[in-house]
């Protein structure tokens, strides 16, 4: 399955010579006949494209220390990796408190709701363990010097 499948509905058909696959006018743009292969993007694109730019720049600049570091590419992949779990697993915390706190929810669906969460909670907490026995096992590997060897567990408890 496409990942941008649920947007199709969202854009316009192709118009002009559609079976060449060269003109197509998105959003309010129309196709210019001189030119087919002219295109412009419409508010839905380029506000996903924004939107898209933010959280690559927001998940740069939370993980800049990691690329910073004079570790190997793979480690910095795998420090990446338990951070964005840790992150989760906040989330799903948050979520799990909120829940349990909420007088106004049905016991049943309260019940099958934490008992949801928890599970996602343990598969987490399972890839976590994965990933830190991975990055040991790495790191040793590697033959990282201590210095780098401190500076990887360091960023992975951050």
């Amino acid at each position: 399955m496409n990942p941008l499948e649920p947007l199709a509905s969202f854009l316009p058909p192709p118009i002009g010579p559609a079976a060449g696959g060269k003109t197509f006018a998105l959003g309010n743009a129309a196709a210019d006949e001189a030119s087919s292969s002219r295109s412009s993007i419409s508010d839905l694109g380029r506000a996903l494209s924004h939107m898209s730019s933010k959280t690559a720049s927001s998940a740069s600049k939370r993980n800049q220390d990691i690329d910073d570091s004079d570790l190997p590419d793979s480690v910095k992949t795998l420090l990446r990796m338990i951070r964005e779990l840790r992150e989760k697993l906040a989330e799903l915390a948050r979520e799990l408190q909120e829940v349990q706190a909420d007088p106004h929810m049905n016991p049943e669906v309260k019940r099958s709701r934490l008992l949801q969460l928890q599970a996602q909670m343990s598969a987490l907490n399972g890839a976590m363990l994965m990933a830190s026995r991975k990055l040991t096992s790495l790191m040793r590997d590697l033959k990282l010097d201590k210095a780098q060897q401190i500076s990887a567990a360091q960023l992975a408890l951050k």
